[in-house]
């Protein structure tokens, strides 16, 4: 925890190299203490199919969704979306200057009693 889920259209223009991006958005997740690297989780999914307002294919969007364990701030998570929307923007400029583009980053709270998990260490 967290997971970073980034998505996007197939129509972008940029061609981020993922683990760099990746490597940008945990930074700022351990800077803030709350989280240690190792437990940071993100993958970036493609969308080939989409349709976005009218149809019009000059349109694109760049998606993260943050999801941590719930009881962390409002503070916190308004600092941390600032950083990643920052994060996102200055990866995706040719996408920005030439298509319609929304560029989101939601952080959404995962109810802790509900959640579940295993871990498995090898050595």
């Amino acid at each position: 925890m967290p997971h970073c889920i980034l998505e996007y259209t197939d129509n972008i223009k940029d061609k981020p190299s993922w683990n760099q991006v990746f490597k940008e958005l945990h930074k700022i997740l351990v800077d803030t203490g709350e989280w240690i690297e190792s437990d940071i989780k993100s993958r970036a999914i493609k969308h080939s199919e989409f349709y976005i307002g009218d149809g019009n294919p000059n349109q694109a969007f760049v998606t993260l969704n943050l999801q941590i364990l719930n009881g962390r701030s409002d503070e916190l998570k308004e600092s941390v979306s600032k950083d990643a929307l920052e994060i996102l923007c200055n990866h995706f400029k040719s996408t920005i200057k030439s298509l319609q583009t929304s560029i989101t980053v939601q952080i959404s709270d995962i109810h802790t009693p509900s959640y579940s998990r295993k871990m498995s260490y090898s050595s």
